[in-house]
C-alpha cells in the first residue's frame, strides 16, 4: 500500500487514471465533482510549519533591529530635549542674575 506524503506529486496521467476509475465506480458526474475538489497544484507550493517558523524568526529579527533603531532615535531626541531644557534654564537663571546686579 502506498502512503500519501506531502512530497508526492500527482502527474496528469495519474489524475486521468483516477478519474477513469472513479467514473466507472461512481459515474462521470460524481467523478468530475470529486476531481474538481482535489488540488491541481504541486504540493511543494504549500507553506509548511517550518516555512512559517522561519518567516516568523526573520520577522522577529527584523522587528528587533527596527525597534533598536527607533530606541536610538528616541534616546537622541531625549538627550536633545534635555540639553535644550538645561540651556533654557541656564539662560533664564543668568538673565535673572544679571537683573539683580
Amino acid at each position: 500500500m502506498l502512503a500519501w506524503s506531502a512530497e508526492m506529486t500527482t502527474s496528469e496521467s495519474a489524475r486521468h487514471d483516477l478519474y477513469n476509475g472513479l467514473s466507472e465506480l461512481l459515474g462521470p458526474h460524481r467523478a468530475e465533482t470529486l476531481m474538481a475538489a482535489l488540488p491541481t497544484f504541486d504540493t511543494s507550493d504549500l507553506v509548511t510549519k517550518s516555512d512559517l517558523a522561519l518567516f516568523g524568526a526573520e520577522l522577529r529579527a527584523e522587528f528587533k533591529s527596527d525597534l533598536a533603531a527607533v530606541n536610538t532615535r528616541i534616546d537622541r531626541l531625549y538627550l536633545a530635549t534635555m540639553s535644550g531644557f538645561v540651556v533654557s534654564i541656564g539662560t533664564t537663571v543668568g538673565f535673572f542674575l544679571a537683573l539683580l546686579n
